[in-house]
């Protein structure tokens, strides 16, 4: 059965994190239902965040509370946005992808020596 354009996409963003991973010494197959976790909400992100640049929502819009006061709040689609953004910061610094991430693996021992074998890595990732 071929793959829609959307599993390509995670897919694709699936390799690239595990080709980083290796890069940086943090990559274990173990670590795969993570990695396509974080890569099915990257592409979400991305998506989702396409979307609101190209449709050229707002970022803040007025509300009237249940007072009758009237204020400005960031819209209910840029707290998705918002919120996808930090989500997708914490499993990067879990992955060892970001400073703050490479640094905590570095100082808990939990680093393995930098692998070369990127092919075996995809293999494991086909798998699946």
């Amino acid at each position: 059965m071929a793959k829609t354009e959307e599993e390509k996409a995670i897919s694709k963003i699936e390799k690239k994190t595990i080709r980083d991973m290796t890069s940086v010494g943090t990559y274990r197959a173990e670590f795969l239902p993570t990695i396509r976790a974080y890569a099915q909400l990257r592409w979400q992100y991305e998506t989702l965040n396409s979307q609101f640049i190209t449709e050229g929502k707002p970022v803040v819009e007025e509300y009237t509370n249940k007072n009758g006061s009237t204020n400005m709040r960031k819209t209910p689609e840029y707290l998705v946005i918002e919120t996808m953004r930090k989500d997708i910061l914490n499993y990067e610094n879990t992955l060892g992808l970001t400073p703050i991430g490479l640094k905590k693996i570095k100082q808990k021992g939990s680093i393995t020596p930098k692998s070369n074998n990127f092919m075996e890595s995809l293999k494991d990732l086909n798998d699946l």
